[in-house]
């Protein structure tokens, strides 16, 4: 796999809002985004030692559940909940540079419906009958 261009964490920087919470590091996106050509090259060669040692930090792949309520029947009961996983904006970056490689090298079916942005599974559906 190629070397991660700093062009690469731009980009990605750019497609992640702010405001959002933060995962178990604490470390909020407006810091990646903040930071200068000096940060930037710090983050590369952060996301360069995990290409090539094939080995993720413990600590990325922390994540806080948070339970919010679906405001319908029973509040102790547990099926009336959703789980939101907030995760560390720097796995969320990471995650983004190599989802943006596969994409690219990768051709994808113009019949694939799920998990394509911009298609829904009911499409297919309605296409069917």
């Amino acid at each position: 796999m190629q070397n991660i261009r700093i062009v690469e964490v731009k980009e990605a920087l750019k497609r992640m809002k702010i405001g959002k919470a933060c995962g178990p590091d604490e470390i909020p996106i407006e810091v990646w985004k903040l930071l200068v050509e000096i940060g930037l090259t710090w983050l590369i060669k952060l996301f360069k030692k995990v290409l090539k040692s094939k080995r993720m930090s413990m600590d990325w792949r922390r994540s806080t559940l948070v339970p919010i309520f679906k405001n319908k029947e029973d509040i102790q009961s547990c099926s009336n909940y959703w789980g939101i996983k907030l995760m560390s904006h720097t796995i969320k970056l990471w995650e983004r540079i190599i989802d943006n490689r596969l994409r690219r090298e990768t051709t994808i079916s113009e019949n694939q419906f799920g998990f394509m942005h911009g298609r829904s599974t009911m499409e297919v559906i309605f296409l069917v009958r």
